[in-house]
């Protein structure tokens, strides 16, 4: 084997340890959440070693970093495909609108949004049994709730839209969905 083919086998299995890895980071993630998940689930799934992950990610939060900046990756580039200068307005927006709708539904964007709507729909359940709160379906409560804080600034931080919000912003944000979500639903 020439120096460049096996070169090329050593590039192939680091990438296929570093998919690996984002992989098993991904179902921890998904399903302990960012505090409960562990390096040692991660490594328990996808093989390899402690030294690998930091080698590669240099720690739990730079892991969860490399997993947003996929998505990102793999959300846009359909996106930047579809526009195209020289094809119509219309079939560039259909275009665009179709491919965004496709990444955005992927399985894994919304196992995230659903493990997030699920905690919290059991707590809005447990706020309703205490009569703190008069909603008919505590799960659509909490995914209404949660459309309302992410909406905008969620679509901004994914599109990388100037300026990034601030903390203030984020705050402000909050406090308004929580106040709207409140003044319609929670008892006197």
């Amino acid at each position: 084997m020439s120096k460049q083919a096996a070169l090329g086998v050593r590039v192939s299995r680091l990438e296929a340890r570093r998919e690996a890895i984002l992989a098993a980071a991904t179902a921890a993630f998904l399903e302990h959440g960012f505090a409960g998940a562990t390096l040692d689930d991660v490594i328990a799934s996808a093989g390899g070693s402690r030294a690998t992950v930091y080698a590669q990610f240099g720690n739990k939060e730079g892991l969860f970093a490399a997993i947003i900046a996929g998505v990102c990756d793999r959300m846009l580039a359909p996106l930047d495909a579809a526009i195209d200068a020289g094809r119509p307005l219309a079939d560039v927006l259909r275009a665009f609108a179709l491919r965004y709708a496709t990444a955005f539904l992927e399985p894994g964007r919304v196992a995230l949004f659903r493990v997030a709507a699920a905690r919290l729909g059991d707590y809005l359940a447990g706020a309703k049994r205490r009569r703190e709160l008069k909603v008919r379906h505590p799960a659509i409560a909490a995914r209404i709730i949660l459309e309302m804080i992410t909406g905008d600034l969620h679509k901004r931080a994914l599109f990388g839209v100037p300026p990034a919000p601030s903390p203030a912003e984020i705050e402000e944000v909050v406090e308004a969905a929580v106040a709207i979500f409140l003044s319609g639903c929670a008892r006197p």
